[in-house]
C-alpha cells in the first residue's frame, strides 16, 4: 500500500518529521519499506510560452520565448509539441530534475539556452502514468513563476507499507489515517459525502440469487462529461501506483483508494436493462472480460448478469460489452461485497489480480459499501457534471452492528505480564475510537467493522500491546528449567549430515513441490499415490516430490549448465504419498570425486558411491549390510543394487540409465535412495570397547579370474563360511575385465586381513589358510587363480 502523505493530512494531522512516522508506525502497526518524496525534483516554476520560432541551425529545434514572471528567458526546447501561449514546466539553471541531473546555461546549434521545459518524464513520472511523448502544458490557470510541483500537486511524499494479509484495513487512506491517528493520539476526521439528486428516480431492481453476494449497491449517474481529471486526483492515484485515465474511471479508482471498497462502472445504455441479478455461473458458461478475453466459468464464480447474460465477473473484472468509453453518457455504478473465498479462487484461477479483487479477497468494511457508492457520486457530479439519479436500488443482507468483545483488566495484565490500569486501557481504546462500556473493571468493547482482523479477544490484547508499544512490556526469563537438547532420531540424522559433510559432500535443500510429469522418474518403481497441491501456482508446482532425488537432479543440471563438472550433493528431505510422509536420503554424484585438494582426482564410478555409502554405515554403526543386485526403472540394468540391512531393504544404489540422464542433459550420475527411519531401527545403540591389538596383523592377496556374473558376495561369503578364526575381514579391492581375459570373465583381487589378539601369527600357517582359500574359490566357481 502506498500512502499520499498530503492526502492522509486531509483526515489526520501528521505535522511530524517523517523518519518519526516510519519509525513509529513501523513499531506500532506494520513494516514502512520507505518513505520518500514523490519526485526528486526542486526549483521548477510555471513558465509561458510568448514566443516559438524554428532553430535557424536545426529542423527538429524551437528557439522559445517564456515569461517566468521576474523576467523572460530564451530556452532552446526540442520536443514537438511546444507552442506559443502554452503554460509549461520551466526548469532554470541551478534546477534539480530526476536521477540528479543539474541544469545549467547552454548554447545549442549556436544559441544561448537558458533552461529546460521539461516532461512529466522528466520530472521523474514514468510515462505508464502520464502516455506523453512530449512537454507537458498545464492548464490555463497556472500562476506564472509558481511553483510546478505545487501547480501539479507534486509536492507530495509517499509512505509504502508492507502490510500483513490481516491487516486490510491498512489498504484504504482511512484505515491508515484511523491507525496513524491512534499511534499519535490525533483525531480522525472523515466527512459523511452529501449528493445532490436529480429529477429522475432510479428504475434499477437488484437483487441475488448467491450466499456469495452479501450486498449490492446500484446509482444510475446520467449527464456525464467524460475527460480529463483534476491534477490533484491524477497525482494521488499516481502516488498510489495506479495510472490516471478519465474522470469517471479515475474517480472509482480513487474511492477505492480512499476508502477500500472497490467500485465498478457500467454503461447504462449498453447495459440495456432495468434488472441486475448476481447468481453464480452456470456450468461451460463463457464471458469476454475487459481485456477482450474469453473466460471459462465453473458453478462457484460470481457473475452480474442483466437477468439474462452475465455483464461482470464479480469481484474481479466487468465486461467487454458494457465498457465505459469517452461516448457514455450514463452508467450503472456498482458497490458491492462478496465472499472472500471465492473471489480469491476465481481470480487465482483466471489469473486475473487487481487492486479491487485484492481487497475483496481480504475482507472489505460492509458499512462502506454505501458510502463509498456516495462518495463517488459526489464527486461524479463536481468533476463530471453528471446528475445522480434518487433512489439507490441496493439489497444488503450484512450484519452491519459492530461486534462486541468482553475482555477484563485482570486477563490483560495476566496475557502480556503487566500492570496497566484502567486508565491506560480506556486511554488505548479512545485512540483506537472503539466504544466501550466498562462495569467493575470488564471492558464490553465494540469493535468497529472496519477491523476485520478483530474476532477475539486475543486481538484485542495485541491491539493494546502495539499501541502501548512492545519495547514497554516488561522483559522475564522462561520459568521451565528443562534442558533442552536433540531426540534420539534428531542426533541421528545429525550424524548422517556430519558424516556426508567430512566425506566432501554438499548439502542442499529443495522445493517439495515438483513438476508431474518428471515426479516418478527416480522412484524406480512409479506410483499414482502423489500428493497434489490444491491451488498450484505453476506446472512446475504441481504435486509433493515422490523422492529427493527429484530436486537433486535438478541442481546437477544447473551445475552443468555452468560447466561446474564435478559435483557431489546429498539432500535429507521427504517422500510425500497420500498414505504417509518419509524421510527420505538421497545422494547424487558427477565428475570426479576428490576428497582431498592435493590427490589426484578420482572419476566417480559406481564403486565411489558404495564406498561413500559403507563409509556413513560404519559411522552411523549399522551393521551387517548387504548389495542385492536388481532392475529398476529409470536405472542402468547392469549398475542398480538393492541396499539391505540385516536382509530388510533400506533403499537402493544406481547409475542414472543413459536415457534417463539425458532428459536431464547429464551423463554418467551415480545416486543413492535411503530410507532414514528405517536405517534408524538399525542402528547399533552402542560401541563395544575393543582394546588395542598387540599382535601385528598379516594380509594376503589373491586374483582369480571367473565368470562375470558371479557376484563379489558370494566369493567373499565362501572365504568368510572358511573355518578360520584368525580370518578379520576380507573385500574387494579391484576388479578388472578386458585384454588378456576371455569377452564372459572378470577378475576379482580380494585382500585377506588376518590377526591373533593372542599371539603372534605364523607365516606358515597364514601359507596353508591361503591354499584352502584358493582350492575353495576353484571347486566352488570354477575359478583360476592369476
Amino acid at each position: 500500500m502506498k500512502v499520499s502523505i498530503n492526502w492522509l493530512k486531509e483526515y489526520v494531522d501528521v505535522s511530524i518529521d517523517m523518519g518519526t512516522l516510519k519509525t513509529q508506525f513501523t513499531e506500532h502497526s506494520q513494516e514502512v519499506d520507505s518513505i520518500h518524496p514523490l519526485v526528486q525534483v526542486r526549483d521548477i516554476i510555471v513558465g509561458h510560452v510568448l514566443t516559438c520560432e524554428p532553430h535557424p541551425d536545426a529542423d527538429k529545434l524551437s528557439v522559445c520565448s517564456v515569461d517566468i514572471k521576474l523576467n523572460t528567458v530564451q530556452i532552446v526546447c526540442g520536443a514537438d509539441n511546444v507552442a506559443a501561449s502554452q503554460k509549461v514546466i520551466v526548469a532554470l539553471p541551478g534546477a534539480v530534475l530526476d536521477k540528479g541531473l543539474v541544469i545549467e546555461p547552454t548554447t545549442i546549434r549556436g544559441v544561448e539556452s537558458n533552461g529546460m521545459i521539461c516532461s512529466l518524464t522528466e520530472l521523474g513520472i514514468a510515462q505508464k502514468y502520464h502516455g506523453e511523448t512530449g512537454i507537458h502544458v498545464l492548464n490555463d490557470d497556472a500562476v506564472i513563476g509558481s511553483s510546478a510541483l505545487e501547480t501539479l500537486a507534486l509536492d507530495d511524499v509517499v509512505m509504502t507499507l508492507d502490510l500483513t494479509p490481516n491487516r486490510a484495513d491498512l489498504l484504504s487512506m482511512h484505515g491508515v489515517a484511523y491507525d496513524v491517528g491512534a499511534i499519535f493520539n490525533k483525531p480522525v476526521s472523515i466527512e459523511t459525502p452529501s449528493v445532490t439528486y436529480g429529477e429522475l428516480k432510479n428504475p434499477m431492481t437488484i437483487k441475488t440469487q448467491t450466499d456469495a453476494c452479501m450486498s449490492y449497491y446500484g446509482a444510475v449517474i446520467d449527464d456525464l462529461v467524460i475527460k480529463e481529471s483534476p491534477s490533484w486526483m491524477k497525482t494521488r492515484l499516481i502516488a498510489a501506483g495506479i495510472r490516471p485515465i478519465n474522470n469517471v474511471v479515475d474517480i472509482t479508482n480513487y474511492v477505492l483508494i480512499e476508502t477500500g471498497q472497490p467500485l465498478h462502472a457500467f454503461d447504462f445504455d449498453a447495459l440495456n436493462s432495468e434488472t441486475i441479478v448476481v447468481r453464480n455461473a452456470v456450468k461451460d458458461e463463457t464471458f469476454v472480460t475487459l481485456d477482450d478475453k474469453k473466460r471459462h466459468l465453473e458453478p462457484q464464480d460470481i457473475v452480474i448478469t442483466d437477468g439474462q447474460k452475465a455483464v461482470a465477473l464479480g469481484g474481479v473484472m466487468g465486461g467487454a460489452a458494457t465498457e465505459v468509453t469517452r461516448e457514455t453518457k450514463s452508467i450503472l455504478l456498482e458497490s458491492a461485497t462478496f465472499n472472500p473465498i471465492t473471489i480469491r479462487k476465481t481470480s487465482s484461477r483466471l489469473d486475473l489480480r487487481s487492486e479491487s479483487s485484492l481487497r475483496f479477497e481480504r475482507g472489505i468494511d460492509p458499512k462502506k459499501t454505501q458510502f463509498a457508492l456516495m462518495r463517488a457520486c459526489a464527486l461524479l457530479v463536481e468533476h463530471a457534471s453528471a446528475t445522480v439519479r434518487q433512489n439507490t436500488a441496493f439489497f444488503d443482507y450484512n450484519d452491519l452492528k459492530d461486534k462486541v468483545l468482553r475482555l477484563s483488566l485482570v486477563k490483560i495484565n495476566h496475557v502480556l505480564g503487566t500492570n496497566l490500569d484502567v486508565s491506560m486501557v480506556q486511554s488505548v481504546l479512545n485512540r483506537l475510537q472503539f466504544d466501550f462500556e466498562m462495569t467493575q473493571e470488564v471492558f464490553n468493547i465494540k469493535v468497529p467493522t472496519r477491523r476485520q482482523d478483530i474476532q477475539t479477544y486475543q486481538d484485542l490484547i495485541e491491539e493494546i500491546a502495539r499501541l502501548i508499544g512492545y519495547s514497554q512490556l516488561p522483559e522475564t526469563l522462561p520459568l521451565n528449567r528443562t534442558v533442552g537438547g536433540l531426540s534420539p532420531y534428531q542426533a541421528f540424522k545429525r550424524s548422517i549430515r556430519r558424516a556426508l559433510i567430512g566425506l566432501s559432500l554438499n548439502e542442499v535443500i529443495n522445493y517439495a513441490l515438483v513438476d508431474l510429469d518428471r515426479n516418478n522418474d527416480l522412484t524406480g518403481k512409479p506410483t499414482n499415490n502423489m500428493v497434489f497441491l490444491a491451488n498450484p501456482l505453476s506446472e512446475q508446482h504441481q504435486v509433493l516430490t515422490l523422492s529427493p532425488l527429484n530436486g537433486l537432479m535438478d541442481v546437477l543440471s544447473y551445475h552443468r549448465a555452468r560447466k561446474m563438472n564435478d559435483v557431489q550433493l546429498f539432500e535429507i528431505g521427504k517422500r510425500y504419498t497420500t498414505h504417509k510422509e518419509t524421510e527420505t536420503l538421497g545422494i547424487a554424484l558427477m565428475g570426479h570425486y576428490q576428497p582431498q585438494a592435493w590427490k589426484a582426482h578420482q572419476p566417480i564410478d559406481f564403486y565411489t558411491l558404495k564406498g561413500i555409502i559403507q563409509a556413513l554405515f560404519e559411522s552411523l554403526n549399522i551393521q551387517e549390510v548387504t548389495y542385492d543386485k536388481t532392475e529398476l526403472d529409470a536405472y542402468h540394468p547392469h549398475q542398480t543394487a538393492w541396499i539391505k540391512v540385516q536382509s530388510h531393504k533400506v533403499g537402493h544404489i544406481a547409475k542414472l540409465h543413459p536415457t534417463t540422464a539425458r532428459r536431464y542433459d547429464l551423463e554418467d550420475v551415480y545416486v543413492c535412495e535411503l530410507n532414514i527411519e528405517k536405517l534408524f531401527k538399525y542402528k547399533t545403540p552402542k560401541v563395544d570397547y575393543q582394546p588395542v591389538q598387540r599382535y601385528p596383523q598379516m594380509i594376503r592377496d589373491v586374483a582369480i579370474a571367473l565368470k562375470e556374473d558371479i557376484a563379489s558376495k558370494q566369493v567373499i561369503d565362501a572365504i568368510q563360511d572358511l573355518p578360520f578364526t584368525a580370518l578379520k575381514e576380507a573385500f574387494v579391492f579391484d576388479v578388472y575385465q578386458g585384454e588378456h581375459l576371455d569377452e564372459d570373465k572378470k577378475s576379482l583381487a580380494i585382500r585377506l586381513v588376518f590377526e591373533d589378539s593372542t599371539q603372534t601369527l605364523e607365516a606358515d600357517m597364514i601359507d596353508q589358510h591361503m591354499r584352502v582359500v584358493a582350492d575353495t574359490l576353484v571347486n566352488i566357481f570354477d575359478a583360476e587363480l592369476r
